[in-house]
């Protein structure tokens, strides 16, 4: 048996040989409740990867389908008072005109037919869909589809339904602030095209005055990678928008700032896709000593678990700029605002100048760790484990073992809970056994959390250390990677 010393210096610290950062993000949060006294001198709402699909009546929304969602975020944004809304793209999921359609009436439903706020519309690939044959399988004679194909006549089309004129590159000012939005184009391949993009861009910079502290917002569906950024590093108040992904916003990953991916300098933030099936995928840090017990890709796309539509509203002040996460199936926020200060010392990488506000050392030094309640207790059960041999066994086996009830880490309301580390050790304390899972409502807006709140897993008893009795931790997890204190229990076999 394990002594009961070495029991206390298990549920104090072995969760620590997991390594740092065993699922990882960013993030500079505000705390739950938190309100800036002033009102902001500029609120927009985004969404991107609606997909709404027309049915092969080509008038109807898909069988499947529902408008329920982006009904929900535009009345959310009505309600902000916004003044412009912004979609990154991938709105018209087969490329047809009736399904941009669809997006305007909701709209117009919303706001009203005239008026309202303005639109910046950027086009996705999926907006070009129309010819292949996802729109021509809808409308087969050759009329009715140039008639109703986004592809067929682009420039018509947009301007007919979004009442504003098309451009491969197109500028808007906002009461007082500056939009740059760039359409997808098919012939055009990762770093291809993106610095004509940047171009137009500094073609800008004098007459709409870019350089300084004040926010200028940048807006596509695919992502921008270095030679975009390094073009425009001198801009380091430059805040980009991208769709594409349908990476959840509950993943603190999705703000990209000092990463050789994007080429760094300003930040880059992925938008939760609004999409019918509430598909938004998350994934883990990549950890090599969980990759010991757990192959970690089997993680990846778990989006599917608890559906989730997601929306983001952005409100622009004089000193900082607030990222608001917002799920618009069942209500509710994502976790804390992300608040990016303005006023900082800015540069070019020269002497004192200091560092992003969201790049990721600023980030790590300013999020804290997910903690449970002071008197959150684990709950361990024996239990009849399902076993699959692969995604498409549809006879899953049953093995007994254990199921580990974990109460919501939900005692630092600056901090939610992206994932729990478990650990179980028997007799031998070096013969442990590791899991990690994500919080069953991570996807979702706080106080609509499913179970209410409680994750569970299941661990085979073949999997389980030897020993008479179990003692059994578990420390939860943002997607920063910084760790909360672990509560742990013991359980005889």
């Amino acid at each position: 048996m394990t002594t009961k010393l070495s029991r206390r210096k298990f549920l104090a610290g072995s969760l620590a040989s997991l390594g740092a950062g065993a699922l990882g993000g960013r993030i500079f949060a505000a705390p739950a409740g938190w309100k800036p006294a002033k009102k902001p001198n500029l609120v927009f709402g985004i969404l991107s990867d609606t997909h709404l699909m027309v049915e092969w009546d080509g008038r109807s929304l898909y069988r499947t389908m529902t408008f329920d969602y982006v009904h929900n975020a535009f009345k959310l944004f009505k309600s902000r008072g916004i003044d412009a809304f912004v979609h990154l793209g991938d709105a018209a999921h087969r490329g047809c005109v009736r399904e941009w359609e669809f997006h305007r009436e909701l709209f117009d439903k919303v706001f009203g037919k005239s008026g309202g706020p303005e639109r910046l519309i950027v086009v996705g690939n999926h907006e070009l869909f129309g010819g292949s044959g996802h729109c021509k399988g809808v409308y087969r004679d050759p009329k009715a589809w140039q008639e109703n194909a986004i592809c067929a006549d682009l420039p018509r089309h947009y301007e007919r339904v979004w009442g504003e004129p098309y451009s491969e590159v197109f500028h808007k000012e906002v009461k007082g602030y500056h939009f740059f939005g760039r359409h997808w184009n098919d012939k055009e391949y990762d770093g291809v095209g993106e610095k004509p993009f940047a171009d137009y861009i500094l073609s800008h910079a004098d007459k709409c005055s870019l350089r300084g502290a004040k926010p200028f917002f940048i807006l596509s569906h695919r992502r921008h990678h270095f030679r975009f950024c390094s073009a425009l590093r001198e801009f380091r108040n430059a805040v980009a928008f991208m769709g594409h992904w349908h990476w959840s916003n509950a993943d603190w990953k999705t703000i990209f700032c000092d990463t050789d991916t994007f080429g760094g300098h300003f930040p880059h933030i992925q938008i939760g896709s609004c999409r019918f099936d509430g598909g938004n995928g998350v994934e883990p840090f990549d950890d090599k000593s969980m990759k010991a017990k757990e192959d970690s890709s089997s993680w990846a796309g778990r989006g599917h678990d608890h559906p989730s539509r997601q929306a983001m509203l952005v409100n622009v002040y004089d000193d900082m700029v607030v990222f608001e996460r917002h799920e618009v199936g069942e209500g509710g926020k994502l976790g804390p605002d992300w608040v990016m200060p303005l006023g900082w010392r800015m540069g070019n990488g020269g002497p004192g100048e200091q560092p992003h506000p969201f790049a990721l050392a600023e980030l790590q030094k300013a999020i804290g760790a997910p903690e449970f309640p002071r008197k959150a207790k684990l709950e361990v059960a024996g239990a009849q484990v399902e076993v699959k041999n692969g995604k498409e066994d549809k006879k899953p086996r049953k093995e007994p073992g254990i199921r580990v009830s974990i109460p919501m880490a939900d005692g630092n309301p600056d901090s939610r809970a992206f994932a729990y580390n478990v650990v179980v050790v028997g007799d031998d304390y070096k013969d442990r056994f590791f899991k990690s899972a994500f919080f069953a409502g991570l996807n979702s807006g706080i106080g609509h959390e499913p179970n209410g709140g409680v994750t569970t897993v299941d661990i085979l008893k073949s999997q389980l250390p030897a020993g008479k009795k179990l003692t059994i931790a578990v420390r939860p997890v943002s997607s920063l990677g910084t760790k909360g204190r672990a509560i742990g229990t013991t359980m005889k076999m």
